[in-house]
């Protein structure tokens, strides 16, 4: 029965320990906005939208309406408290695809926002969009890439990114003689 009883109250206190960490039901979105953000209003949350003219979807985690336009941020948890260049892309694309959709303005920039799955702190990154010019030419490189008429293939910084793309037989053969401890 002593067992029992210690045993209940470990996840009686597990439990405590856990609603404690829990972001309050209520409390206001804006707690976690970027200080730039602050006041804004939210105009779209998990939102997909559609360029007809780029041929994209995206779907939109938060945008925010502030200044006479619309930005974006992107929820992101991972142990890395840092912006990627494809968070950019990403971003880039949603961007793309909510101005052609709504016809709305959307900022040249746009905010990340990194939540450690150990700490649940929140930090936002303000990152810098892609020029259209930009975002198309990526978009072209992709698709050329998925038709297979891309000859600039290029490895990724990353090995373990390597490892997932369905050109790596292709890649590899390009770059074999890369110095060990590199990408492919």
């Amino acid at each position: 029965m002593a067992e029992l009883l210690a045993v209940a109250a470990a996840l009686l206190g597990l439990l405590v320990l856990l609603l404690l960490r829990r972001p309050q039901r209520g409390a206001s979105q804006e707690d976690w906005l970027p200080r730039e953000l602050q006041g804004a209003t939210l105009a779209f949350a998990e939102t997909t939208f559609r360029s007809s003219s780029r041929r994209l979807v995206a779907r939109v985690d938060r945008a925010y309406r502030h200044g006479g336009q619309v930005v974006l941020v992107e929820l992101k948890t991972r142990v890395w408290d840092t912006a990627f260049a494809t968070d950019v892309i990403e971003l880039s694309v949603q961007r793309a695809a909510l101005a052609d959709q709504t016809g709305e303005g959307v900022s040249r920039f746009a905010w990340v926002l990194v939540e450690s799955p150990t700490t649940r702190k929140r930090r936002p990154h303000r990152v810098e969009l892609l020029s259209d010019d930009a975002l198309d030419e990526l978009i072209e490189r992709y698709r050329r890439i998925r038709a297979r008429r891309a000859i600039e293939l290029q490895p990724a910084a990353r090995p373990a990114m390597c490892s997932k793309c369905g050109h790596l037989g292709r890649c590899r053969s390009t770059y074999q003689d890369r110095p060990k401890g590199t990408a492919i």
